[in-house]
């Protein structure tokens, strides 16, 4: 993160961006302001960057702070709803693997592949936020109800269930996060 103009404008100049890249588009996004209103550098600003530097940056696309970082599970409170249906709205769930779809399809049959997302009151505890190096980057939605069993007991939020698509924030997707990187234990 880099607060500095000055030194936001030497690090474009490092990497030879040419005026016609700062485009709106996801992909083409070099930075963008968090909500503590500091300047943080996209994938695609570090991926035309070239190499890792090997720091955990937030969005490196390079698999170095995925494989050091997981998205941990936190759970959503009703006061998050508008929040969470933002995310969702404004995103598709994250694929799985040609494998995984094979795989899951021989166990337990073929699925929808269209399908309304929309957080309710009545379906809140589908769903919960992925949190990753602090900072919120998807809705994870879960493919069984949370048990009256598990609730009030520790991890209950994630005991014995499955996830069944992962909503990441824009600001997230193309840098290889995937449900794999969920931590469930």
């Amino acid at each position: 993160m880099c607060q500095t103009p000055f030194l936001l404008s030497i690090l474009y100049k490092i990497v030879n961006f040419k005026d016609s890249e700062y485009m709106s588009e996801n992909e083409n996004e070099l930075t963008y302001i968090n909500s503590d209103g500091d300047t943080v550098f996209t994938s695609a600003f570090l991926k035309k960057r070239g190499t890792c530097c090997k720091t955990n940056c937030l969005h490196c696309p390079f698999d170095f702070t995925i494989k050091n970082y997981s998205i941990e599970v936190e759970e959503m409170k009703l006061k998050h709803l508008k929040f969470a249906n933002e995310i969702i709205r404004d995103n598709k769930p994250v694929e799985q693997s040609d494998i995984s779809k094979m795989l899951l399809a021989s166990a337990f049959g073929k699925k929808d592949k269209l399908r309304t997302h929309h957080i309710t009151e009545d379906n809140l505890s589908n769903f919960a936020f992925g949190i990753f190096k602090g900072h919120a980057c998807a809705v994870i939605e879960f493919s069984n109800k949370l048990s009256e069993s598990n609730k009030g007991k520790s991890n209950s939020i994630v005991a014995g269930r499955s996830v069944k698509n992962l909503f990441l924030k824009k600001e997230f997707q193309n840098q290889g996060l995937g449900i794999e990187h969920i931590n469930l234990s």
